[in-house]
């Protein structure tokens, strides 16, 4: 993207609104303001869910995606699908599998569910910050609440109880 557009990936670099999907942090908006990449420390960190993007522009007083943006992140999707960066697996029951989200933009497939709810899928979202993580820049702390390596993640909405429905099976 840099070598064929750098103007398009100029506006990744700037805050663009993501929908927080209603884990939002108590006194924060229903949305945040972030940049799709963020070089910081000698590090790229990537934030980027295209339908959370998408998604916010339902709120009034997020800011509008202009024909350059929508330009932008197609051209980002076009190049994160393509297959000779990718890689796919399947997961089997007990498998887990562990994600740096900062550096890699994990996805899934559709997948069939039980209709039994003993036997449904579950997906355990863990957020892990260990020492020696990289450094995040100061926006992230409107997502995590601190860049504080050792520190950060979660999302903790007023209201909620987490739950793991673990089972003998």
């Amino acid at each position: 993207m840099r070598a064929q557009r750098p103007d398009l990936l100029e506006l990744l670099l700037q805050p663009i609104a993501t929908d927080r999907r209603g884990e939002v942090p108590e006194g924060m908006l229903p949305y945040l303001l972030i940049p799709v990449f963020s070089f910081y420390e000698g590090y790229l960190t990537v934030f980027y869910q295209r339908q959370y993007i998408d998604s916010a522009q339902r709120f009034e007083d997020a800011p509008r995606l202009t024909p350059k943006h929508i330009e932008a992140l197609d051209m980002f999707d076009r190049l994160a699908n393509d297959p000779k960066l990718t890689l796919s697996m399947n997961l089997e029951p007990g498998d887990m599998q562990f994600v740096y989200n900062h550096a890699l933009l994990p996805d899934r497939t559709g997948f069939d569910d039980w209709d039994d709810p003993a036997q449904k899928r579950h997906l355990l979202r863990l957020w892990l910050s260990i020492p020696g993580d990289r450094p995040l820049p100061d926006i992230f702390s409107t997502r995590f609440g601190t860049t504080e390596i050792g520190n950060r993640g979660g999302i903790f909405v007023s209201g909620t109880t987490p739950t793991i429905p673990w089972t003998n099976g």
